[in-house]
């Protein structure tokens, strides 16, 4: 095809020189032994435009022999010994060349131009595409914000109401638990694709038994199958599944497909977990007989906001970012996350392959106190008091008033003697006066940060030992080396679980020192 277009391109040139060269001799009688050269010129600059410059050239070269043929004394020979007709013809070669060289020049600037305008026209349309899917975005997500939000409000006036009864008290606290839970996920979900999209994701990984972190996946998926009353089979070898991961990212990708299987699986529907050994891979199978997925969507089943006419119909809720996460996670931990369907209503098959690592590799992982993820149980029973009869003191230090006199009462309930500020100022001259075990510390405080504060504490008080855990909205990993830095010992994300921060406070409350 290319030398078809190449030939073209020359036989123009030709063309060209020849209606030049009968268009000069026409003109002759008229023009006699003048301007030569002045219709091959002409034929330089179409064949320029037309085929380009290489042609172009071929035709400045045909032009002049035939001006030297036919036009230049002595006519009929390409030899002459005329100095003027010898000068006539290097200037023409010069001027030809010139003008194609430039015509050249303004053709790619041309084309140039041309090419910016079509890029130009397409990043208008994308960001027209853009600016829509933003705009649908945001109110897709303020309706599945105001989905778990009604039912807090309503549940909050319940609570309030003198008239409520034991169990509607009952039921309407299992309510806002259940709400509160899809917010979380709302905004963890949220959190994670603005790390993907910033390149701030960083596994921490270790040799893990993939068969304890589909338990763990279970138990936090467990809530979804008990609400819609659906029968779960799980079926794991014997042994052990090494695998090389991260443990919270690997749960986060399992507990996102099997929440995505509850919901799209009709009430009292079936859900199937299957873990194998294939080959050199652990393979994981969640099956669901539910809407299923048609064929025009599984090829975008795992782009973000990927949400089919028929899911926005009959899902429970969600911005369409579970399975994108799970994909984004599954392909750094370099495996394979598949999607399969034989159509609307015929359930659904989601696979996700891991690469297995050797048994002997497999050692309980450094998992630290240092984290910048919880596992978040919004329903937690009841806490035990901490064992020391002294009564650790704690000081909470955070800007929110509401958030810190709720956590203060939460912990009053289980023993400890508590103590609000709302800045750092406050908590470094509360510290010598109030003397306390603990301080959780908010980072994003007015004035002076919960980095600086820190800092401080640690200089200012060497001699008091002080355990200091942040409880903040900042989780990103650069979030955690600041707080390490700062000297903070546990970083723990709002909205924290009260049951996994008395947990962490008992732990090291006995190792404190009697006052």
């Amino acid at each position: 095809m290319r030398f078809k277009d190449g030939i073209q391109r020359y036989c123009i040139a030709i063309v060209s020189t020849l209606a030049a060269t009968q268009i000069r001799l026409w003109i002759d009688p008229w023009v006699g032994d003048h301007v030569p050269f002045g219709t091959y010129m002409v034929a330089v600059v179409l064949t320029a435009w037309m085929a380009g410059s290489g042609p172009a050239i071929v035709t400045l070269l045909l032009g002049i022999i035939a001006a030297a043929y036919y036009f230049i004394a002595p006519t009929h020979t390409l030899f002459t010994d005329n100095p003027h007709a010898l000068v006539s013809l290097v200037i023409y070669g010069i001027v030809g060349v010139v003008t194609i060289s430039l015509f050249n020049l303004v053709s790619r600037q041309h084309n140039l131009a041309r090419e910016q305008l079509k890029q130009i026209r397409k990043l208008t349309k994308d960001q027209q595409i853009s600016d829509r899917r933003k705009d649908e975005f945001l109110a897709l997500l303020a309706h599945e914000l105001r989905n778990p939000l009604a039912p807090i409000r309503s549940g909050l006036m319940l609570l309030q109401s003198d008239h409520l009864g034991e169990e509607e008290h009952g039921r309407t606290v299992k309510t806002l638990c259940r709400q509160l839970r899809q917010l979380i996920r709302i905004v963890d979900d949220l959190l994670d694709v603005s790390r993907f999209m910033h390149d701030k994701i960083v596994l921490e990984c270790h040799p893990v038994d993939l068969r304890e972190l589909v338990e763990t996946a279970i138990e936090q998926a467990q809530p979804d199958f008990k609400d819609r009353a659906h029968e779960v089979q799980l079926l794991m070898p014997a042994r052990v599944v090494p695998v090389h991961g991260d443990r919270v990212r690997i749960v986060q990708v399992i507990t996102n497909l099997l929440t995505n299987a509850s919901k799209y699986t009709p009430r009292q529907g079936r859900i199937q977990i299957l873990l194998e050994i294939n080959a050199n891979a652990a393979q994981l199978s969640v099956t669901d007989n539910g809407i299923g997925i048609t064929r025009e969507m599984q090829q975008y089943i795992f782009e973000l906001f990927a949400r089919s006419a028929a899911t926005m119909q009959r899902d429970q809720g969600g911005l369409g970012l579970g399975l994108p996460i799970a994909k984004r996670f599954t392909d750094m931990h370099g495996g394979t996350l598949r999607a399969f369907s034989e159509g609307a209503d015929r359930g659904s098959r989601f696979e996700l392959n891991l690469p297995l690592i050797s048994a002997d590799q497999l050692r309980s992982p450094d998992r630290g106190t240092n984290t910048t993820h919880s596992e978040y149980n919004v329903c937690p029973g009841p806490v035990e008091p901490p064992a020391d009869p002294q009564k650790p003191r704690v000081m909470i230090v955070d800007d929110n008033v509401d958030a810190a006199e709720t956590l203060s009462i939460l912990l009053g309930m289980e023993g400890y003697e508590v103590v609000c500020v709302n800045d750092g100022f406050q908590a470094l001259t509360q510290v010598s006066e109030f003397r306390p075990d603990i301080v959780l510390l908010d980072i994003g405080l007015p004035g002076m940060d919960g980095y600086e504060v820190a800092r401080r504490l640690r200089e200012e008080f060497i001699l008091q030992p002080l355990l200091l855990i942040a409880v903040t909205g900042w989780g990103g990993d650069e979030d955690l080396l600041k707080s390490r830095q700062a000297g903070i010992d546990h970083h723990l994300v709002k909205p924290v679980d009260p049951e996994a921060l008395s947990r962490l406070m008992r732990s090291v409350t006995t190792s404190l020192p009697s006052s």
